[in-house]
């Protein structure tokens, strides 16, 4: 598994969702929504037969619009619903994987809040991604 050719896959998928912009390295400055595709918080190696798959956990983190507008949090709740087009979940464990990775999981979404970003405060939440390849 090739962590960057995985952090792309992931952020390619998170694409289809209509007006999210997406990133798979951490953008200068941002338009929310936006999805970032973070660094993996832990690779576990040889999870499968000596060096036949490793596992890595990403995180995602949704930013939707500064904290004080009213309106931020209707659309985060979009993202987190667990089925449709703009569902994180549905949109990352649908996708096909190519040959980046075997198996993909939406473990969690949590830390919903807001997110300090270049200095603007967003309503955000963070996805755990478990990614086997």
């Amino acid at each position: 598994m090739v962590i960057g050719d995985v952090r792309t896959a992931l952020k390619n998928a998170l694409d289809t969702i209509d007006g999210l912009r997406c990133y798979d390295v951490f953008p200068d400055s941002l338009s929310p929504p936006a999805a970032i595709v973070g660094m993996p918080t832990q690779i576990i190696f040889d999870t499968t037969l000596m060096r036949s798959n490793d596992t890595a956990v990403f995180p995602i983190r949704i930013l939707v619009g500064k904290a004080t507008d009213a309106s931020a949090q209707r659309r985060l709740d979009v993202y987190l619903q667990g089925s449709g087009s703009s569902s994180v979940k549905e949109v990352l464990e649908t996708a096909s994987p190519g040959s980046d990775y075997n198996v993909l999981r939406v473990l969690s979404a949590q830390g919903m809040g807001v997110y300090d970003y270049n200095g603007v405060g967003y309503l955000g939440v963070e996805f755990t991604v478990e990614v086997v390849g």
